[in-house]
């Protein structure tokens, strides 16, 4: 006998396994939230990605610069 919890599992992924098929995919990028297609948003989205991946760098520079606390800014 199979339990009311297997039973709502098994339903919801059926469902799941629908709602991922190609039926409800939307071409050009039309189910994100801003708009993919402007003339802009690769150089946005490319500097962004740039710019937060080099903060690790630039706050490790920061630090050694800083050095022990007699520079003076």
């Amino acid at each position: 006998m199979i339990s009311a919890v297997a039973r709502t599992s098994m339903r919801s992924r059926a469902v799941a396994r629908v709602a991922r098929s190609d039926h409800f995919h939307s071409p050009n990028g039309m189910h994100l939230p801003f708009d993919t297609q402007k003339g802009g948003f690769k150089f946005l989205y490319w500097g962004s990605c740039a710019f937060f991946s080099s903060l690790p760098v630039i706050a490790a520079w920061w630090q050694m610069r800083k050095g022990n606390g007699n520079t003076s800014y």
